[in-house]
């Protein structure tokens, strides 16, 4: 639904309700809640429009989920011009900053029954091990938890480490290196599902990496599916079977702990749309969130590069699938 650095806009939660939707997400942008020259100053303006945003979703009957998009120290997308920034794994400070935000956040809606939860941080990558992700994820919940007791906390997969995010490497995480559980009731294990990187993310203006045309589906495109530097790996061309094979991996580790997962978001550029099956592959996706019973959010509803708003063919599938959820 937008974040805390810009202003929402009523026509789309008006929209989105009449789509059939139950919740939104908003992104939370450290730099519009403190300043990093005075962190201790919670005044900044994404306050006020996050009190909009949550004013519309209770007009409109929509939950809301409070994901922690941009955080102070981590700069892990690429991103064309700017660089990478792994600073919070090994600053005290700054993962103290990080906490303190959320414990501000939990004091502010610990009794909003319109939120639904909290995201912890989006799409983690370490600069060292696995255990930078696992203590700093334990250290937010348990100090969210002293504030709020009521709302779900959804913690993320690790997305790569030593400073390589698994698009890049070649290489996935086992989901059981890649999730690890926290000692929580309340607590929601969440995933991006965005197959395969080079097909959702072709001709992305803020990738220099995704320039080439690839189709949906593409007997042509084989992935080879590794999980360490010896996996010899799985191939797969790129079509359905693909795409079942790697959610069914991801929720192996739900199914093997007894904890609920989510696909916190997933989608495609408005490139994958005109003539490269963009209506198939978002048909396929979500044919396989239902058969496996798996809860999702879109990705951005309204966005220059991947949102949806003005493409009634792929909202029509989205409401079918939301209606029928």
């Amino acid at each position: 639904m937008g974040s805390t650095s810009s202003d929402p806009l009523e026509k789309d939660y008006e929209e989105i309700a009449r789509l059939k939707f139950n919740a939104v997400t908003v992104f939370l942008s450290y730099n519009r809640l403190y300043n990093a020259a005075q962190p201790e100053k919670y005044n900044g303006v994404g306050w006020k429009r996050l009190d909009q945003h949550l004013a519309l979703a209770r007009k409109y009957g929509l939950r809301m989920v409070l994901q922690m998009l941009s955080v102070e120290g981590a700069q892990f997308v690429p991103i064309k011009g700017e660089a990478f920034d792994y600073r919070i794994w090994v600053q005290p400070e700054l993962q103290e900053r990080f906490v303190n935000l959320w414990e501000q956040i939990a004091r502010r809606y610990k009794d909003e029954p319109q939120i639904l939860g909290y995201g912890v941080f989006a799409e983690p990558i370490t600069s060292g091990t696995r255990q930078q992700w696992i203590d700093l994820a334990n250290k937010a919940v348990a100090r969210i938890r002293k504030i709020d007791s009521h709302h779900i906390i959804f913690v993320e997969r690790l997305c790569g480490e030593f400073g390589t995010r698994r698009e890049m490497s070649g290489l996935d995480l086992d989901p059981e290196l890649a999730f690890f559980t926290v000692s929580d009731p309340n607590v929601v294990y969440q995933f991006y599902f965005f197959e395969r990187d080079e097909y959702t993310h072709q001709h992305a203006s803020w990738r220099e990496d995704r320039g080439k045309d690839v189709p949906y589906p593409d007997p042509r495109f084989e992935i080879v599916y590794r999980e360490s530097v010896n996996d010899r790996g799985r191939v797969f061309p790129f079509d359905k079977n693909y795409l079942k094979f790697y959610l069914e991996r991801q929720l192996e580790f739900g199914t093997r702990h007894k904890v609920p997962m989510f696909v916190w978001s997933f989608g495609l550029t408005k490139n994958c749309f005109p003539g490269q099956g963009g209506l198939d592959w978002l048909r396929d996706t979500i044919a396989l969130f239902r058969e496996h019973n798996v809860d999702w959010s879109f990705g951005p509803y309204r966005d220059e590069d991947s949102g949806v708003s003005d493409n009634s063919e792929a909202l029509q599938v989205l409401s079918a699938a939301a209606e029928q959820r």
